[in-house]
């Protein structure tokens, strides 16, 4: 038999679950669909409104009877944001922890890079989670690594600005995010790659077994600094000629989609340069691979971003959820309705 405090933590992690998922809901209804007792519920949301977790919001009237209030996830909890990074070039989302309220965003042309992230999330009232997809590949600490299309970027001052306003800042390398927003769409889909060819260069996202591959060292996907044979020598392919290029980043991708077995494989890039890619690759790629070309790559690793901030922000949110202090429920009335 579970012990009381080990129940009281699961009973709780299930309405946060439900308050996640759902956004908001009266106790009513998260004790019909946790399963729980009502008197264990209003127990779990007296404790979560003590702790500042959640809040009370005012609901419809039904008939002659009382007004029921939703329970509703507290505004101090903060929101998330995922941001694409290039030179003269962000675009944003902002999302509540529930995922409900999203807001887009860009800004161009901005020399002073960091000052014009940090007035950005300081604008951001509420915002606690941030993502940068930026063209870099990141390692396991989660600190940008050459080659990097983004010299102007300082990773340390803009960490070290945002951290006073209790701003958690997590970067990561926007192929990867791509290929996090692509999973999304493609849930059928375990094993794809994306290709993203932008000004920055040439980087690869790729999803084994339904999760991000990172690599031993977080350079997984830098496909961008395969060499490539020419007269004099070799050359990385993103510093080839803009036809070879195209052609080496075919073949390259084609290998990799026969190697890995690919169920799915993105190109992301402008209209012309993606059906470009995606006319050569084809006529490499095996039957049973899916080709697709998407054009709005900037809006893939924004989303990728927002994905990712999402999952951080939540599983900070459960980390808080396991070590509340003050427990106000008793044993009487805990469990799950029969």
């Amino acid at each position: 038999m579970a012990q009381p405090q080990a129940l009281r933590r699961q009973n709780r992690r299930q309405i946060m679950e439900l308050l996640l998922t759902h956004g908001t809901l009266t106790r009513p209804q998260l004790a019909e669909r946790s399963g729980l007792s009502k008197v264990t519920v209003n127990a779990i949301v007296q404790q979560l409104l003590e702790h500042r977790m959640v809040t009370l919001l005012g609901g419809s009237s039904q008939g002659s009877g009382r007004v029921p209030q939703c329970v509703s996830l507290h505004p101090q909890l903060g929101g998330v944001m995922g941001l694409d990074v290039q030179r003269g070039r962000v675009l944003y989302q902002r999302q509540a922890l529930s995922g409900q309220g999203r807001q887009d965003g860009e800004w161009r042309g901005q020399p002073d890079l960091n000052g014009q992230l940090k007035k950005l999330m300081q604008a951001s009232v509420g915002t606690s989670t941030v993502v940068l997809g930026i063209p870099a590949p990141v390692d396991s600490a989660g600190h940008p690594v050459e080659p990097n299309a983004l010299p102007e970027l300082d990773p340390a001052g803009l960490r070290a600005a945002l951290h006073p306003l209790g701003i958690s800042l997590t970067f990561e390398n926007d192929a990867n995010l791509a290929a996090l927003a692509a999973a999304r769409h493609y849930p059928e889909c375990g094993h794809l790659a994306v290709l993203l060819e932008r000004e920055s260069g040439t980087g690869l996202g790729l999803i084994l077994h339904g999760r991000l591959y990172r690599g031993a060292l977080g350079r997984a996907g830098e496909l961008g600094r395969t060499p490539w044979p020419h007269a004099a020598g070799s050359e990385v392919l993103e510093q080839l000629p803009e036809g070879q290029r195209r052609e080496a980043t075919a073949y390259t991708l084609a290998g990799l989609a026969h190697t890995l077995d690919l169920g799915r494989v993105v190109i992301g890039a402008c209209p012309h340069v993606g059906h470009d890619l995606a006319r050569r690759t084809a006529a490499l790629l095996p039957a049973g691979i899916t080709l697709s070309v998407e054009g709005k790559c900037a809006e893939l690793v924004r989303d990728g971003a927002t994905i990712l901030a999402l999952g951080l922000g939540r599983e900070a949110l459960r980390q808080r959820l396991e070590h509340l202090t003050g427990d106000t429920m008793g044993m009487r009335g805990e469990g799950h309705v029969a």
